[in-house]
């Protein structure tokens, strides 16, 4: 597993409580499938970015990362934007590989 690259999905939020459930279980499939298959090393995580969200998504990730380490999640102060909650993941997480998610891919990925 040494040469499978290790990489993080940025997905920004913002007022995602109705699909957020969806998306990490197909995102934690997608890992597992990756990381059996070592296309991707088992280091490999999901970083939700809470970007002001008013509904209960902040409460969703911490739920995500307490059952699954894989997850892990930023909660911005305010609503900041797309790009800004993008950028604010790519800070934290500050790897080399990465590939952002957001609503409308996942929409129409799962049609």
């Amino acid at each position: 597993m040494r040469n499978a690259p290790v990489i993080y999905i940025v997905v920004p939020c913002y007022n995602e409580e109705e699909v957020l459930p969806l998306t990490a279980e197909f995102l934690g499939k997608k890992l597992d499938d990756l990381t059996r298959s070592r296309r991707i090393h088992p280091g490999s995580r999901v970083l939700m970015v809470d970007d002001g969200s008013r509904d209960k998504t902040w409460k969703m990730i911490e739920e995500f990362h307490e059952k699954d380490e894989r997850f892990a999640g930023v909660k911005l102060s305010r609503n900041r934007g797309h790009q800004n909650a993008l950028l604010a993941g790519l800070f934290v997480m500050r790897r080399s590989r990465w590939m952002p998610i957001c609503r409308m891919m996942w929409t129409h990925a799962t049609r």
